[in-house]
């Protein structure tokens, strides 16, 4: 019997990886596209550039003008090392400028996000196929659904870290389900690399990370080893708050200098306009501060004027995961842009909310018993304690939605494995789940559409 070859042998694997590759490349084809002639423009600043020219409803433009001028605009508490990250992206982008005349970043992004989103694509797919143990096809409807959701399917081209977020916690997902099905344990330095990357991209993907690694790998008679295990997070952990520390000490002191500069250029223009902005600046602060939880810096995205029923409703499993055509990704955070809570026109969208809410719930009681399906609720759960629970972020908390949804079609994976007893059954729920994964992919990817090109 002669031995497969690498083609036969992974078949299933690169049809996969290439239909990844076709969505989101045309998905951030579709970026390019619609950047306006200011983002390529290697003579007109890049704040005002895309400062001026981007307004993707929270998403932040700081990644676009950090690759085309390197400066620490990240806030290094969040996000201790995501400057470092982008810095290799400067560079190549310095070199294209010089080579082509022209700024690169929308074109380098949109190559880089291409293949992230397939990585998580296909990461997602396996954790269906090879741990959850379901079909083909019904891995790959689950996929699909999953990037239908309005915020995961703007993750995937939008200048933010999401999408790297996502990508980190769909890798420690996997690696600890590939490691439970085969009966050992997910080695320590692979989940230490994995926490130094993610907590450096955003903190609370560390304590994410901690958690899944614990729920995943506790064992009630290995306490000590548990504990040793815990201890060991100190080490990724202490060399972040160095590079933390190098930051404050180094670029940020550079960055106030900066500041200064064009502080100081900006009075010389127009003394007038500059202190009535200061001003403005300072009234919309202090209306923020006396809406926080505690007058701290970790508390400052915190808004307790916010209702909780709406947000639910209208934000974390209304926005996050189909669009509203009212204020159409409009920032939230820019001042009369648009409210916080948005209602949708039409009944039929909070029956596909009530579907997927229903499935996901029913999920979870299906999978209850597992212990990956728990894994896997550790972002979920984490995020929202900080969103419902300490109110942090919730005037756009649904551009977090990548970060905790991939939740959403693994608890239905379950059900979905659980219907196969039931022909009836099953017949309907995926019925179900290609309507609403059709649905989803059109109202989403039109009005994403619409916005990118008129914007």
């Amino acid at each position: 019997m002669r031995n497969k070859t690498f083609l036969e042998k992974h078949s299933e694997t690169l049809t996969v990886l290439l239909l990844g590759l076709l969505i989101f490349g045309g998905l951030n084809t579709m970026m390019v596209l619609s950047a306006p002639p200011a983002w390529t423009d290697i003579h007109v600043g890049p704040w005002t550039a895309f400062h001026k020219n981007f307004t993707l409803s929270g998403f932040d433009q700081v990644t676009y003008v950090a690759i085309t001028q390197w400066r620490p605009l990240f806030a290094h508490l969040r996000h201790p090392i995501l400057i470092y990250m982008i810095w290799p992206l400067t560079e190549l982008n310095t070199w294209l400028k010089d080579l082509y005349g022209i700024n690169c970043a929308v074109y380098i992004l949109a190559t880089l996000w291409t293949i992230l989103s397939t990585l998580s694509w296909l990461l997602l797919y396996k954790i269906f196929r090879k741990i959850i143990g379901l079909g083909i096809l019904q891995s790959l409807l689950l996929d699909l659904f999953y990037f239908s959701m309005a915020f995961v399917m703007l993750a995937t081209f939008a200048p933010d870290h999401m999408l790297l977020t996502m990508t980190v916690l769909l890798s420690v997902i996997y690696l600890i389900g590939k490691a439970w099905k085969s009966g050992r344990q997910l080695s320590s330095w692979k989940v230490l690399i994995l926490y130094f990357i993610g907590t450096g991209i955003s903190t609370t993907n560390g304590v994410k990370i901690w958690l899944m690694d614990m729920v995943g790998n506790w064992r009630s008679k290995a306490w000590g080893k548990m504990l040793c295990r815990c201890l060991l997070y100190f080490i990724p952990t202490l060399m972040l708050a160095y590079m933390y520390s190098y930051q404050e000490r180094t670029l940020r002191l550079e960055e106030y200098r900066y500041q200064k500069r064009v502080t100081a250029q900006a009075m010389k223009r127009d003394s007038v306009k500059f202190m009535e902005q200061r001003r403005d600046a300072k009234r919309r602060e202090a209306i923020r501060r006396k809406k926080q939880i505690a007058n701290y810096p970790i508390f400052e995205w915190t808004d307790t004027s916010i209702p909780i029923v709406p947000t639910l409703t209208e934000n974390i499993f209304g926005e996050g995961i189909q669009l509203h055509e009212d204020y159409l990704l409009r920032d939230a955070n820019r001042e009369g842009q648009r409210p916080v809570i948005v209602k949708y026109r039409s009944w039929y969208n909070y029956f596909a909310e009530a579907l997927i809410v229903f499935m996901f719930v029913a999920g979870i009681f299906v999978g209850r018993k597992e212990r990956f399906m728990w894994v896997c609720m550790m972002p979920f759960i984490f995020d929202m304690f900080i969103h419902v629970g300490l109110r942090f972020a919730l005037t756009d908390v649904y551009i977090m939605t990548a970060h905790w949804a991939f939740v959403i079609p693994i608890a239905t994976a379950y059900l979905v494995r659980k219907a196969r007893d039931s022909k009836v059954f099953n017949m309907a729920l995926l019925s179900t789940l290609a309507l609403l994964t059709i649905y989803l992919w059109y109202h989403n990817l039109t009005l994403a559409n619409y916005h990118l090109f008129n914007m």
